[in-house]
């Protein structure tokens, strides 16, 4: 622990990302969840669950997982975890090691990454760069408790990187390969597209972004079920349903003070980086830089996307949480450590409740042990029965 925070106050310094991906990799192999999803708990149990199921299948029941993943059939919601459980499985039958190589393939597109942020210019070691490496890092490790669509999202953001930063446009055909590590991710070759051909257009993303976020707050309770008709493949019907379904996010029980305290909290951190978009839209032009100035771009389109995408509630959030790293990112390019500071030093504040659930959920998942030494963690959950 002493060691990330540590990393923290310097991560352009090379052992930095390093410190990073092992205490990934300690996090995985301690992560430790029950056998009984109930209502409220972890998205955990059931990766657990899943690793019980397939970790014992044979070569050509595999092969039928992944046949009908590719011809969309049996709500096959991705081949990932059916893949990592499978090779998990030749080897040990401790679910502690499933989640490590979940870690280990988190972190690895995470800490990719993050390279592209502490690379800018205006990042420092001060307090506000601090915060927004925080908040660029908001996809957290702890996020291998839904492993799919958090794992898919650092994926997703590396293309983004890569075909802006970079300047490699066939990262965009390449995305396509990130619907098998989750399905929902199938779209995203589309937005990469829209951002790309559209990365130069201020005004009309700044025009759509400010009539995305005003549908957004009109739509987002509406509860409507606009696709329900649709003749789509079963397994894209399955997960269109879900993310239709605003329930589908573990929330507070409604009708208590506490879930009211939750959904405030919640529309103030989600409108809270609406601001923030709209601040750095509309001093876009102070970025310096092609490629960087086409970042910013495709942060919008994503933003637009996302609050459009409310009208299925979970996707729309979901999506608009993957735009964090990018919202984070073009900040510190626009207005380095010096303008609008403030904006970032109240951040904490209105993400309160985020921190706390991120807190508590982690002490659920972790022991004291877990500050121990990584290497009594490592012999100690190996030989975890």
């Amino acid at each position: 622990m002493l060691g990330l925070i540590e990393a923290f106050s310097n991560l352009k310094r090379k052992h930095a990302i390093t410190v990073l991906f092992w205490f990934c990799l300690c996090f995985g192999i301690c992560f430790s969840v029950g056998t009984k999803r109930t209502p409220g708990s972890i998205d955990g149990i059931s990766m657990r669950a899943d690793f019980e199921k397939f970790k014992d299948i044979s070569a050509r029941e595999y092969t039928a997982h992944l046949d009908n993943f590719l011809k969309f059939e049996g709500g096959a919601q991705d081949i990932y975890i059916v893949t990592v459980a499978y090779v998990v499985g030749k080897f040990t039958d401790n679910y502690h090691f499933f989640f490590l190589v979940l870690a280990f393939v988190f972190a690895y597109f995470q800490l990719k990454c993050l390279r592209y942020f502490v690379r800018i210019k205006n990042y420092t070691s001060s307090a506000i760069c601090i915060i927004l490496a925080c908040l660029f890092l908001w996809n957290n490790i702890f996020n291998i408790n839904g492993a799919r669509f958090w794992t898919a999202s650092w994926i997703a953001l590396l293309c983004v990187f890569k075909t802006f930063i970079d300047d490699k446009p066939r990262y965009i055909a390449i995305s396509l390969l990130i619907a098998f590590v989750h399905i929902s991710f199938a779209v995203f070759p589309l937005i990469l597209l829209a951002g790309y051909l559209l990365k130069h257009s201020d005004k009309p993303l700044l025009i759509l972004f400010c009539i995305s976020w005003l549908f957004s707050v009109f739509v987002e309770d509406l509860q409507l079920t606009p696709f329900k008709d649709l003749d789509l493949p079963f397994n894209i019907m399955k997960k269109v349903e879900a993310y239709t379904e605003g329930a589908y996010a573990d929330e507070p029980e409604e009708g208590t003070g506490f879930y009211w305290v939750h959904l405030l909290f919640g529309v103030i951190s989600r409108h809270y980086m609406d601001i923030l978009i709209l601040l750095i839209a509309l001093n876009r032009n102070k970025v310096r830089g092609r490629r960087a100035h086409a970042i910013v771009g495709m942060m919008l389109v994503l933003a637009i996307v996302s609050n459009f995408g409310m009208i299925m509630p979970v996707f729309g959030r979901r999506f608009f949480a993957v735009n964090y790293a990018l919202v984070a990112y073009s900040f510190l390019l626009t207005f380095g450590d010096k303008k609008y500071g403030m904006f970032i030093y109240i951040l904490p504040l209105a993400w309160f409740m985020n921190l706390f659930y991120l807190i508590k959920d982690t002490i659920y998942v972790l022991d004291a042990g877990f500050l121990l030494p990584p290497i009594f963690s490592f012999i100690r959950f190996a030989i975890a029965a």
